[in-house]
């Protein structure tokens, strides 16, 4: 379904020297020289407008996934959002590199970094699928031409800028199977021209329902033997002895399990709506199972606006201008608050309150007595009877949690460009803005008044339902916490100029040349409440602190293209970017394009990238707080473990630094068809990375040295206590691997028919630990001894290979293309008894047939995943999902999609 354009670097030629209008020049993704498209000699990849559309892509993260350069690895998805603090955003990855050095334009310029999060990422669902008139994809390293992010290659999303009349279009979408997931769109379209002003202004609403785990059999239960086995803290399990005033005692353990559960002993941890286990030394307790509640889709809201002008003042002149406003509500609902001691440890309200760090059961209480000693004189644990009791708990009091992220994007820019002699130049300013407004609703409390009031309480951890009642109901509503929580802005403000031109004729050849300057300045802020800076909320993270900071870059570059024959062409760009805050660097990239015979073109490229710290990563503070979910090699187990962890930036950080190279053919065997082949090898030092929980606790008992100061043991045991997650400039990784591209088309009696293969072979990417480690992450999320690759936590997998297929008819009004979708298999975390776990190959076909018979009208009826496959089911997750069941990062929990959309343009 998408074509390449180098699909067309041969077909092209021909209707040019047709025509007898002047070759138009315009400017392709990759090169800031003008050229006629037939010449471009980069690996971009296109996708119009029309098949877009035949996509069905309710998201326009949806949308790219389905290019087989971008991966699920790097990239953050809404389902993400389910237990981590995403704020709502959805971000892409090119060759698993992230989507810090993926960078994203809109018009060519760029976006604001999205608030509340790295810094750099780009919340590409503000970007409005009905406005886009086509993406272009960038399949290789461009720092030389655009700076810093564009490491991994670029995707630029060109929106309408002509439109004559007025289009309407509607669209619903829903899952066959039961549940939420459905999709409602619509649009507005409308465009005014005259000899000199054109106008085009788009207008999108669109609503997606929210999905539980509980409304698909593979994910309603976050227990599935041998596969995975729920360890989420539960309600009314006994943490041992704690001495008030004092702190644990020698008696205590942490965790979430230790000395076990009265009603597990009995079989009867449902009555408090949590399920029975047993601990690694058979010790009975109630887990709680969060998979029927987590959210595997959000529900999403969205509102976009976008318009583009040009006033023609001349044949030299125009001024132009566009304008994007976005704005996104994501409610995230999941599973209740967990609270026991060792969470309370990072809450400094405690020690000014005077609280213990724990929720404490007192002899005193009448249900010590006729429950918690029996049970504890059952299991041999009489040491602790008469000693008041941590126990933990599931606070089912304020409900599920629910998040409510608001975002809002804008872009405005206005300039002019045309012709100064022999110069074409174009200058221009523009604003950014991404905002972000996180609150919550419900199942958030301030941890410190609730243990204050469960402490003075003679409260009932094992009281059926799992909740307080009466009086003390009461009580405890005066320790919700429901409120915004976090306000954040990330602005910046550039000023760009550029020439372009040709030098003149030398012995028949024209160079060309671009020369520009660009000036930037970036600031970030967040402000976080009074109650998120105490880090007293359960289920917001640790201690988080304001960040307020801003910086400038400018910036020069040029790119001369020069045919050297008629038949070889040369291309050097090179470019200087001035941080006030990193320092200087200087980066370039070359290109040779050769086409010996008519039906042959090949190209190389080398270049050198860069990635500057953003704001986030340099001025972050460091705050301690709760980690992620891991699973201790030392006690497999025990999943789902969280310790304390101390996170943060660096201002001592340093730009990362690429090289980069390609090299390929394109083919045209015959004049419907061609074929292209892309070699490419991007080399990165100097990696920002924040190490995971499971990065840091693995390679800790794995030995690594580099590893040895990031993890603390309490003393005199083996039970991790604390560990370290600190950004820092860590390792290398190198990424190699083939792009391909076929293409097909030809008409017949009975239509048209075409034909169009993109795909991705992987062959390596080798990252390399701060301790000289290399993981080696295509086709798993593991070593081979099942230890976690770096950046598994983060979710998605290097695939080897991943392609799409699509075949289109058409004839007349009607149009029908069937597409495949296929992904190669990988490894996954090891079950409960230590055998690797696979994800079989997996083909997702989707279909979809248009009809245009009426004036005006168009009608679609489309098909995802058009034969309901389900999910492999995944091993002990070694990412930091909540869902369980399914990879969040491969499977759209929908399954089988089934959409109509219809327009009518007038």
């Amino acid at each position: 379904m998408f074509a390449g354009s180098a699909a067309l670097v041969l077909a092209q030629p021909a209707l040019a020297q047709q025509a007898d209008a002047p070759i138009q020049r315009v400017e392709i993704t990759g090169s800031s020289v003008k050229r006629v498209d037939a010449e471009t000699a980069l690996p971009v990849q296109i996708m119009s407008k029309a098949e877009i559309e035949r996509t069905g892509a309710t998201s326009t993260q949806e949308l790219l996934q389905s290019i087989s350069a971008i991966s699920s690895a790097g990239s953050v998805t809404n389902a993400t959002g389910a237990g981590s603090s995403t704020g709502g955003l959805s971000s892409i990855s090119l060759r698993g590199l992230g989507s810090t050095r993926t960078l994203v334009l809109v018009n060519g310029r760029r976006l604001a970094a999205f608030a509340g999060s790295d810094g750099a990422s780009v919340n590409v669902n503000a970007i409005p699928l009905a406005a886009i008139e086509r993406v272009e994809v960038l399949k290789d390293g461009a720092s030389g031409v655009y700076g810093s992010d564009a490491v991994a290659g670029v995707v630029n999303f060109i929106l309408s800028k002509r439109v004559d009349g007025v289009e309407i279009t509607g669209g619903y979408g829903t899952p066959a199977e039961s549940g939420g997931g459905q999709n409602k769109k619509a649009s507005i379209t409308g465009g005014y021209n005259t000899d000199k002003l054109s106008v085009v202004a788009s207008a999108s609403v669109e609503r997606e329902e929210a999905l539980f785990g509980r409304d698909r059999d593979y994910a309603k239960s976050a227990t599935r033997l041998p596969y995975y086995n729920s360890t989420a803290t539960g309600q009314g399990n006994i943490q041992g002895a704690f001495i008030p005033g004092t702190g644990p005692s020698t008696d205590f353990r942490a965790g979430g399990a230790a000395y076990g559960n009265p009603l597990a002993a009995s079989n009867n941890c449902a009555t408090i709506g949590m399920i029975g286990s047993t601990t690694a030394g058979g010790v009975p307790y109630c887990p709680y199972d969060s998979g029927p509640d987590v959210g595997l889709t959000p529900k999403r809201e969205l509102f976009n606006f976008t318009s583009n002008l040009s006033y023609q003042i001349n044949d030299n002149h125009q001024l132009f201008a566009d304008l994007l406003y976005s704005k996104s509500k994501i409610t995230q609902t999941y599973q209740s608050s967990p609270a026991r001691s060792d969470f309370f440890e990072t809450d400094a309200e405690f020690d000014k309150q005077g609280v213990d760090k724990a929720l404490l059961l007192f002899p005193s209480n009448p249900v010590y007595q006729s429950i918690a000693v029996p049970y504890l004189q059952s299991r041999g644990f009489n040491s602790l009877i008469g000693q008041p009791l941590a126990i933990t708990s599931r606070v089912m009091d304020y409900g599920p949690r629910q998040n409510v992220d608001t975002g809002k994007q804008s872009r405005a820019v206005i300039g002019a460009k045309g012709s100064l002699g022999p110069a074409d130049y174009e200058v221009a300013y523009s604003h950014n803005e991404s905002k972000l407004e996180s609150a919550v609703t419900s199942g958030y409390f301030s941890q410190v008044a609730y243990a204050n009031i469960i402490n003075q309480s003679n409260w009932n951890p094992w009281a059926a339902g799992g909740v307080q009642t009466g009086a003390l109901a009461d009580q405890l509503k005066a320790a919700q916490f429901s409120a915004t929580f976090l306000n954040a802005k990330s602005v910046s403000d550039s000023f760009d100029a550029k020439l372009t031109g040709e030098m003149g004729t030398i012995a028949g050849f024209t160079p060309a040349y671009a020369v520009g300057l660009q000036s930037r300045q970036e600031k970030y802020e967040t402000n976080p409440s009074a109650a998120y800076q105490s880090g007293d909320i359960s289920g917001l993270g640790g201690s988080v602190v304001p960040i307020d900071r801003k910086r400038k870059v400018n910036s020069a570059y040029g790119e001369l293209n020069l045919p050297v024959l008629k038949s070889l062409e040369l291309n050097l760009a090179v470019r200087d970017d001035k941080y006030d805050d990193v320092g200087n660097t200087f980066n370039w990239k070359g290109n040779v394009r050769w086409q010996p015979v008519k039906e042959l073109v090949l190209r190389a490229s080398y270049g050198t990238g860069f990635r500057a710290p953003s704001l986030v990563d340099l001025w972050t503070p460091q705050t301690l707080g709760t980690s992620e979910g891991f699973t201790d090699p030392a006690t497999p187990q025990d999943t789902g473990l969280q310790v304390n962890s101390l996170t943060g930036g660096n201002p001592n950080l340093k730009p990362e630094e690429s090289k980069q190279y390609s090299f390929g053919a394109v083919w045209q065997a015959t004049n419907t068809a061609s074929i292209g082949l892309d070699f490419f090898n991007i080399k990165i030092t100097d990696i920002l990375a924040t190490p995971s929980a499971q990065e840091v606790v693995s390679r800790f008992r794995a030995g690594d040295a580099a590893y040895a100061g990031l993890v603390t043991l309490q003393p005199g045991t083996n039970v991790i206590q604390s560990i370290r997650q600190t950004l820092a400039n860590t390792g290398d990784a190198t990424v190699q691997g083939i792009d391909l591209f076929a293409n097909w088309k030809d008409n017949f009696s009975f239509g048209k028919l075409e034909v169009n293969l993109n795909g991705t072979y992987m062959d390596k990417f080798n990252q390399t630990s701060p301790g000289g480690d290399v993981s080696h992450k295509v086709g798993t999320m593991v070593d081979s001894v099942g230890t976690p690759v770096i950046g598994a936590q983060n979710g998605g997998v290097i695939l080897s290979w991943k392609h799409q297929l699509a075949a289109t008819w058409s004839q007349g009004p009607w149009a029908t293309t069937l597409v495949q979708n296929y992904r190669d298999g990988y490894r996954v975390g090891n079950d409960l008894n230590d055998n690797e776990v696979r994800i079989r190959p997996e083909a997702i076909y989707d279909a979809n047939v248009t009809y245009k018979g009426f004036k005006g009208v168009t009608l679609a009826l489309g098909v995802k995943n058009l034969f309901d496959k389900q999910p492999d089911p995944i091993g002990s997750a070694v990412s930091n999902q909540f869902q369980a069941g399914y990879d969040i990062y491969q499977y759209d929990p929908r399954g089988r999609f089934v959409y109509v959309t219809a327009g009518y343009k007038f």
